[in-house]
């Protein structure tokens, strides 16, 4: 972009697709269509499932296992060298060959495939990112149709591909039991494999596919934008007509309503004779102007509402007076501006007032995004999008008080439904296109088809208020200037391509069809425009003065908040931890597996020297003996602890700094899981919160102390405040505990105030040493007025496994009936928890009751502390209470 600030008014919605008066459409999916799947040689025919997946069929048919037990993902790798042929038998009716135009559609494709019907080739696809749309009404008749889609090998077909345009790197480590040359496909780049997933390189019709009966034209995409001015917005409705090729002049009406606050509303229409280009397309505009008191600004969760308002727009052809297309979206306004000016202008001439800041304005306001990064909901695609699946982690994240989540280049434009629920949670979306940690080819094939799909999804989604920013890819600037494949012998052959694709190719499409005008970042972490500046490969992409920035370092103390790097915004950081053993279980049932060194435990660790570093950042902080009988299930839990602090510190860090370096933005690696496997996320696969979930609502809190243990010895504290309104005089109580007891030795009572939207260090800092420092430890709390809860915070003066007093503690647990917390179809029994003295880390399970637990993982300073079990099926107390067991953390 030519400017630092780039505003542009948001107008925002999600997209629905209406069944057309008369429909004559025809599922391809439905239950009238019987789907058959065969491999090349025949020697396996099953029957198939659209939308769907050749993993999914196998397993269904009893073929093979369950994907993700055991090895699977490798004995089960001979799915992927194959070919397979997908069957489909329909009938089509006289009254609908009757119709001018028959077309073949297919969302989603994974990925090399040819297509034939009634034995007549009619079209080939190597884009699972992209709809095809196949003029078929010659090849139909009336009666039984049949369609055949061929898969090629995905392996194979990479391979075919990289021969012709080999681009590094040519594998992924081999830690990763992964396949070669991904980034020859237009495919989820992680079904070859990364390092916190397996392989399988899928294939099959997984996204709907269906036959259109139509005479003139249909809706098949609508932009919109919105300018406010002078108290008004002027909405541009923008209808992107479609007929076929063959059809070349379209004929009707255009029209559109909206609905409004008070049950108003407004309606345009105008009449529409357009020629259609040579692709059968052609766009027709209409304009709305309402007043900004008929409607309310949309909010990311934490900072307001989320209102949608209800959009119909139809169009009628002329000369069929029965057809009519139509969509119906639910709009929401705001206005947003991606701030990237001189860092001086909000840190002065310091050493943090160098370079540019890099921030988010919504609605006028800067605001701290907090969240984390979201990979496919499920290794298989079809299975990722699964709304149950989906709505559980969007929900976990809301309730995390998340307000953004980067969708990451290596997975999923993801569906309709996840941005849906996105746009009613305010979850904004930091939206990756799909190219990750790999230098790609430009090749006029895969040129040709990027730009397709880079057209058809920004069509799809830039409606929705949660699409916040574009990015071109992820950390291919950072790989490509840091030599991370040896890349650097050619270094200017594969920077001319990097700027090709990203460049002059995606870029210009996305500054052309996203009306709204939203920034595109070429990589992700970058210095954002000084990247561009710097020709777009920056001498160094994560400089602290721009943009943002990628971190991870597993050798120094994770726990420590002095070892992390300033940034005007975090977008990606993490540390690893094991999923739970009852997750693991459902893995595997073979108890030699649950060990350390075991052979299962190598296979599903992909990080390489993973293991080493969790091992060495537990022996920081926590006792814990290699002899040690329950060895295992102890370094499990402890790896838990362990990354909960790690992103504690890190995120609460980052929040800090929003005072001292105008960061802005916090969102750790990772959000969820594929498989039951070490990984980065907070959430494991099937849904269980991890410690660093829970952990999130905490660090996450609108508001909240941050004290910060400095290499001094001394402490600074910091009073966050994510409210739209100061807090003044307000108190911040610091009590110092022994460890042996609920009582605290000493209290004091400071003063403290925080602006709004901001972080405030204090102007105080603590020196509370006269007490050796391996026998305390000191708990935050704050009192202010208008604010109801801010979550305790805690200081350890010194590694835990070296403290004193810390004795066995006697907890005893009791759960109530539940009575007046009911939420939709949710239940909560109270959850009561009596101790003796202090108790670290304290992390309630329940065995085979489905639910969690609202908060987890304490550190418990008060006698008593209630939780609640959140659940969808009612029990009586008592079972539940008898199935509750307990760990902590205690040397």
């Amino acid at each position: 972009m030519k400017c630092n600030v780039m505003l542009f008014i948001v107008f925002l919605f999600y997209v629905k697709l209406i069944p057309a008066a008369c429909n004559l459409n025809l599922n391809l999916g439905s239950d009238h269509v019987v789907w058959t799947v065969k491999n090349k040689n025949g020697s396996i025919s099953i029957p198939a499932t659209v939308p769907g997946g050749i993993y999914s069929d196998l397993h269904k048919a009893g073929v093979i296992g369950d994907i993700l037990a055991g090895f699977n993902d490798v004995l089960t790798r001979w799915v992927a060298y194959d070919t397979w042929t997908y069957t489909g038998l329909f009938h089509v009716t006289e009254e609908q060959l009757t119709t001018n135009v028959a077309h073949l559609v297919f969302h989603g494709l994974d990925t090399v495939a040819f297509i034939e019907l009634n034995d007549a080739p009619v079209g080939a696809a190597n884009n699972m990112f992209v709809r095809y749309v196949f003029d078929v009404k010659k090849h139909l008749k009336v009666g039984v149709n049949e369609l055949k889609v061929v898969f090629q090998s995905p392996v194979e077909a990479a391979k075919q591909r990289s021969d012709k345009h080999f681009t590094l790197p040519a594998c992924v480590p081999d830690i990763y039991n992964g396949e070669c040359h991904a980034n020859q496909l237009r495919k989820m780049q992680a079904s070859f494999a990364w390092d916190w997933g397996p392989a399988f390189p899928s294939v099959g019709i997984w996204k709907p596919a269906e036959v259109e009966f139509y005479n003139g034209s249909i809706i098949r995409s609508v932009s919109t934008y919105a300018e406010r001015k002078n108290g008004k917005w002027k909405l541009n409705i923008k209808a992107y007509l479609e007929s076929s090729q063959e059809y070349k002049q379209i004929d009707g009406y255009l029209s559109a309503k909206l609905l409004l606050e008070g049950n108003q509303d407004v309606k345009v229409g105008k009449d529409v004779n357009v020629s259609t280009r040579e692709d059968g397309m052609a766009e027709v505009e209409l304009n709305i102007t309402i007043s900004e008191n008929v409607v309310r600004l949309w909010w990311p969760n934490g900072y307001g509402d989320q209102p949608l308002y209800d959009l119909f727009v139809f169009f009628s052809t002329r000369g069929n007076k029965n057809e009519i297309s139509q969509k119906h979206l639910r709009i929401g306004f705001r206005t947003i501006v991606l701030i990237q000016i001189d860092a001086s202008t909000k840190l002065g001439n310091t050493t943090g007032g160098q370079g540019l800041v890099f921030y988010f304005e919504i609605n006028g306001y800067p605001l701290f995004l907090k969240g984390s990064n979201w990979i496919p909901a499920d290794i298989l695609p079809e299975l990722g999008y699964n709304e149950t699946t989906v709505n559980g982690l969007l929900t976990a994240a809301r309730d995390a008080h998340m307000s953004m989540l980067r969708v990451w280049g290596g997975g999923l434009y993801e569906s309709d439904y996840f941005y849906e629920r996105c746009d009613q949670l305010g979850i904004l979306i930091w939206q990756d296109f799909l190219f990750a940690c790999a230098m790609y080819p430009v090749d006029t094939e895969f040129l040709e088809s990027v730009k397709t799909e880079v057209e058809q999804n920004i069509l799809r989604l830039q409606h929705h208020p949660s699409i916040a920013v574009w990015a071109g890819n992820n950390e291919n600037e950072g790989a490509l200037r840091g030599n991370w494949y040896d890349t650097q012998p050619q270094f200017e052959k594969y920077k001319e391509e990097y700027i090709k694709l990203y460049v002059e190719t995606m870029r210009p499409i996305v500054e052309n069809l996203d009306l709204d005008n939203r920034e595109y970042l070429v990589s992700s972490p970058s210095n954002g425009l000084e990247s561009e500046l710097e020709g777009y490969i920056a001498q160094n992409p994560s400089d602290p003065h721009y943009g943002d920035v990628h971190y991870y370092n597993y050798l120094a103390d994770n726990w420590d908040m002095n070892i992390y790097p300033k940034t005007r915004f975090g977008s990606e950081y993490g540390f690893q931890s094991w999923p739970s053993l009852a997750t693991t279980k459902t893995a595997t049932q073979d108890p030699n597996d649950l060990r350390l060194d075991s052979e299962y435990s190598k296979h599903r660790q992909h990080n390489p020297n993973g293991n080493d570093y969790i091992v060495q950042q537990i022996d920081r902080h926590l006792k814990l003996d290699q002899n040690d009988t329950n060895y295992y299930e102890k370094f499990v839990f402890y790896s838990q602890i362990t990354q909960a602090m790690a992103m504690k510190a890190e995120s609460e860090y980052y929040r800090q700094n929003q005072y001292e370096w105008y960061t802005m933005g916090a969102l750790y690696w990772q959000l969820n899981d594929v498989w039951q496997a070490p990984s980065w996320s907070g959430i494991e696969y099937g849904g269980k919160w991890k410690m660093l979930h829970y952990y999130a609502k905490w660090f996450f809190a609108p508001v909240l102390v941050s004290p910060r243990l400095l290499l001094t010895g001394d402490v600074d504290v910091y009073l966050l405040n994510d409210r739209f309104v100061p807090i003044i005089d307000a108190q911040v109580i610091v009590d110092v505990f022994n460890w042996n007891s609920l009582i605290p030795v000493k209290s004091q009572s400071y003063p403290a105030n925080a602006p709004a939207l901001s972080s405030n260090k204090q102007n105080f800092s603590l020196s509370m040493w006269d007490i050796n420092r391996d026998e305390i430890f000191l708990r935050f709390t704050l009192k202010a007025e208008g604010v109801s809860s801010s979550p305790y915070n805690f200081i350890f003066p010194k590694p835990l496994k070296s403290v004193k007093g810390l004795t066995t503690p006697s907890i005893k647990i009791k759960v109530s009936n539940p009575t007046d917390r009911l939420s939709g179809k949710q239940i909560y029994y109270p959850v009561d928890v009596q101790v003796n003295t202090v108790v670290l880390f304290l992390w309630l399970e329940t065995a085979g009751i489905e639910g969690q637990f609202e908060d987890n993982g304490f550190i418990v300073t008060n006698p008593y502390i209630r939780t609640y079990f959140i659940t969808k099926k009612r029990i009586s107390s008592e079972k539940l209470e008898r199935t509750i067991t307990h760990q902590y953390y205690i040397h």
